[in-house]
Order: structure tokens, then C-alpha cells, then sequence
């Protein structure tokens, strides 16, 4: 489906519901959205196949897996050119705790999310490898107090 394609009613009450429970079963999500499982799975189908879901995974709680403390980072780079930032780019994504990271305009130059333990752990992945990241000049930190709005829906 190209970006200017507009998606069809259905289609958007497909998307609403997967994204409120991505385990509905077909027969399930053809109920809520008013189809016969077969259309249902048609439309799913073409949905996944055209890029607009690009994947359905689990949510984990990060406390059950050791990783409570989120932590947003500005960084910015010593240069800014096309290849300093892909090199940049590249280590970032290669880097585990790093959940989100993002090219901005503005103050700094990229803003990273990253979850990890607690703070001693932060203050070991800042030390170790945050500022070892290439072309890093400077990190801004910003440890979240409280996840105000963490489920990442869009409206549609």
C-alpha cells in the first residue's frame, strides 16, 4: 500500500483492534470488526503484506526482566555530516539496552531511549559505551520519574 493510499474503513477497525490485543484470534477479530473470518483475513493479510503492520510482538513488563530504570539521552555529535551520522546510526542500533533513538533537530543531535536496571548500571553503559559511541562529543541525561503514557497506540 503506497503512503497515499488511503485505508479503507474496515481496514481501520482492523488496526484499532490489533493494536488494542495483537493476539485476537482471526474468528475473534472478525467478530468485533463486523466481517466473515475469510474477508477478515483477506484484509489482515493485505495489511501485513503492503507494510502497513510491520510486526505483532509482547509487551514485557520491565520490571520482570531487571530493566525498570528508562533512561532518555541526548546526544551530540562532534560533527554533523552524512557519514558521521550514519556511522553513528549504525552503533546505536547494534547497542542492546537502546530501545528508540531518533535523528532530531534542535539542541542535540539524536535522543536515545534505553532501559536498564537502575542507575549503577547506567552510570557502567554511559561510562563503557555511551560516550565511546563514535563522533559522541556530549550526553545529556534524563532519568524518567514516572511513564506518564508508555503504549505507543496511534490513533487511526
Amino acid at each position: 500500500m503506497s503512503e497515499t493510499q488511503e485505508l479503507t474503513p474496515v481496514e481501520r477497525k482492523i488496526l484499532r483492534a490489533l493494536q488494542q490485543d495483537g493476539r485476537l484470534s482471526n474468528a475473534e477479530l472478525a467478530r468485533q470488526v463486523s466481517l466473515s473470518p475469510s474477508a477478515c483475513w483477506n484484509h489482515t493479510r493485505k495489511l501485513f503484506d503492503s507494510g502497513v503492520i510491520t510486526g505483532v510482538r509482547a509487551q514485557v513488563d520491565p520490571k520482570a526482566v531487571q530493566r525498570e530504570t528508562a533512561v532518555l539521552v541526548g546526544v551530540v555529535l562532534d560533527r554533523s555530516t552524512p557519514d558521521s551520522f550514519q556511522v553513528f546510526e549504525a552503533a546505536a542500533r547494534a547497542l542492546p539496552p537502546v530501545l528508540e533513538c531518533y535523528l532530531v533537530a534542535g539542541d542535540v543531535d539524536y535522543f536515545i531511549k534505553l532501559r536498564v536496571k537502575d542507575i549503577a548500571a547506567f552510570n557502567r553503559l554511559h561510562s563503557e559505551r555511551l560516550i565511546a559511541l563514535p563522533g559522541v562529543r556530549q550526553v545529556r541525561t534524563f532519568f524518567v520519574l514516572n511513564e506518564v503514557k508508555t503504549d505507543g497506540l496511534l490513533p487511526i
